[in-house]
């Protein structure tokens, strides 16, 4: 009777292991288990994000800009942080001969914030392109403009006499030949007998530079873009405050041939009294396919929606910006992924005496400080304390795109040169300096 248990026993064991195979063999075969990371381990705004932007935004300066930076140059730290002039000519001054500096010498530094480090040349080398304001200033003096192959050949150099006050530096292929141009714009000296300053384009593979000299302005902005939908990469800019320029914006469009005509007519309503902007970009934010006029200034920033490729004063979209705030930078990306761009802001505080990060989220009908949502720490204040730019990059080589500080000035910089970026942390931006 004990055997007969057993032997049961051992048959029901049997039955019971085969069919688990059997059902284990089909799970196997047909159904397999597809495991879900959890939320956390998402990458959160991967490297691609921008990607997706549209036809009309990518031909974009602050789009071609951007793209260009995927590190931080110190331009400081590099083999020409400024030159000196000798009766010889000018000479490098690099940290290597920091101790032959003399307050009885005559100088070049280099503006902070103000170089591209990217390969220009198409060789797959970065290259460095930097501008160097002549020491004592302010001057009307021309500033110096570096070219170099810097990855490949960092003692070579070329340096050219230039223009006064390079405030902002952009990339746009202005002729169509699958590589970027230099586009410069400076606000000059504000004074006699050098008032306000041309826009610079500058030809890489001829180390060539062009100055469009039908309009001067005291340009603090600029971007590029194709304002008329034509395939061709046209130039806006802003003349701002100048005691002798009257401000007003300005339009080059772009006729094919290495021919730009000036073309201001495209802006209707502007006046000389109120319309003071320093900060300017081209980006299509309704989606209608064409390129609309970002303008920011002190407590404002306002959008022109383009209409029969014109651009009417009187149409403008205000973006609710603290009066104690002057807009200085702006970059765009979807941060809630609903559709819609979101815009960005880089603002100094108080007359430059502290800066503050704004994050505007595009309902579609309007635009709502969301900062606090997505940034720990985006605001802060000290002696001269403001930083130039914003980029959207990878900063910690993670696969998600970082917000990324450039050209740290006042007490920002620290004795070493200090570093601020928000780190992607699963779509919230932390806050990092080094």
């Amino acid at each position: 009777m004990h055997k007969l248990k057993y032997l049961l026993l051992i048959t029901l064991a049997f039955q019971i292991i085969s069919s688990c195979k059997k059902t284990s063999e089909k799970e196997i075969v047909k159904d397999p288990v597809v495991l879900t990371p959890p939320e956390t381990l998402k990458t959160v705004y991967p490297l691609n994000t921008l990607d997706s932007l549209s036809s009309i935004n990518k031909t974009t300066s602050w789009y071609n800009t951007n793209k260009s930076f995927d590190q931080l140059f110190n331009v400081h730290r590099s083999l020409y942080w400024g030159f000196e002039v000798t009766a010889n000519g000018l000479k490098p001054y690099n940290t290597s001969t920091t101790n032959t500096w003399s307050a009885n010498k005559s100088y070049y530094w280099n503006d902070l914030g103000a170089y591209l480090y990217t390969d220009l040349t198409g060789d797959g080398k970065k290259d460095l392109w930097a501008y160097y304001w002549k020491n004592p200033w302010p001057t009307n003096a021309p500033g110096l403009h570096l070219f170099s192959e810097y990855e490949s050949y960092p003692s070579i150099y070329d340096l050219q006499p230039g223009l006064v006050q390079v405030r902002k530096n952009v990339l746009a292929d202005l002729n169509n030949d699958k590589k970027n141009e230099i586009v410069l714009f400076s606000s000059g000296y504000d004074r006699m007998p050098f008032p306000g300053d041309q826009i610079g384009i500058f030809h890489v593979a001829e180390r060539r530079y062009e100055y469009l000299t039908a309009d001067i302005g005291y340009f603090h902005g600029g971007a590029t873009g194709d304002i008329n939908n034509d395939g061709l990469i046209d130039i806006v800019a802003y003349s701002g405050w100048s005691s002798i320029i009257p401000i007003h914006p300005t339009a080059y469009i772009n006729k094919g041939g290495g021919n730009m005509e000036l073309s201001n007519q495209l802006f209707k309503g502007f006046n000389t009294t109120d319309d003071n902007y320093y900060t300017v970009e081209l980006f299509d934010i309704n989606k209608d396919g064409s390129l609309d006029l970002f303008l920011g200034g002190s407590g404002k920033l306002n959008i022109i929606i383009q209409k029969n490729k014109e651009y009417i004063r009187q149409e403008f979209i205000p973006i609710p910006i603290g009066n104690n705030l002057e807009v200085i930078d702006i970059a765009f990306m979807d941060f809630n992924w609903d559709g819609n761009m979101d815009v960005l802001t880089m603002s100094n505080k108080n007359g430059y005496q502290g800066y503050e990060l704004n994050l505007f989220q595009n309902t579609g009908t309007g635009f709502k400080d969301v900062t606090s949502s997505y940034f720990d720490i985006y605001s802060a204040t000290g002696k001269n304390s403001w930083i130039k730019w914003i980029h959207l990059f990878d900063y910690d080589k993670d696969g998600d795109i970082d917000v990324v500080g450039d050209g740290l000035f006042g007490d920002l910089m620290g004795t070493q040169g200090r570093k601020i970026w928000w780190k992607n942390n699963g779509g919230k931006f932390v806050q990092v300096m080094e």
